[in-house]
């Protein structure tokens, strides 16, 4: 008769604690008010490698317009740009990298086109290019998102 008893209580204990775990009542769950997801963990660079004809393709008509630039001085800055987003490529690909020595090399990189920067440009307006937005402009955003609302329509 024990044994029976014995049992039962243990079949009893084990469906009480089935339903406490499957609560999770220690747990914010997925949906709830301060849930954090994990974090994802890349070892990847922390920085992508950019296309250098194409950021140079976006920077340039913003500096032409900013600087009044002619046809030689534009070109000389495209293969300033060029020659900038080549160089930040090859030090964001090297795996020998650790971040404070990419980090370091990045803004040697940007000091050197600084200074080369200042053989077309003024002291002012190098200051005035360091704080330049280089992304899209308000307009062609908007302009992106009516197309895709367009198209979702048809």
């Amino acid at each position: 008769m024990k044994k029976i008893y014995f049992f039962l209580l243990g079949i009893v204990i084990s469906c009480a604690f089935q339903t406490i775990n499957a609560q999770q009542i220690d747990r914010i769950q997925r949906g709830q008010r301060g849930y954090v997801p994990p974090a994802r963990l890349s070892n990847e660079t922390y920085i992508e490698t950019k296309d250098p004809y194409r950021e140079a393709n976006i920077i340039l008509p913003k500096c032409i317009e900013e600087f009044e630039l002619d046809a030689f001085e534009k070109e000389v800055l495209k293969n300033m740009l060029i020659k900038k987003f080549e160089n930040q490529n090859v030090i964001l690909s090297d795996k020998n990298n650790n971040r404070e020595t990419r980090r370091k090399k990045m803004l040697d990189l940007d000091k050197d086109f600084y200074k080369e920067l200042s053989s077309i440009l003024t002291a002012e307006e190098i200051e005035q290019f360091k704080v330049m937005d280089f992304v899209q402009s308000k307009e062609v955003k908007k302009k992106k998102k009516k197309n895709r609302r367009k198209n979702r329509k048809t």
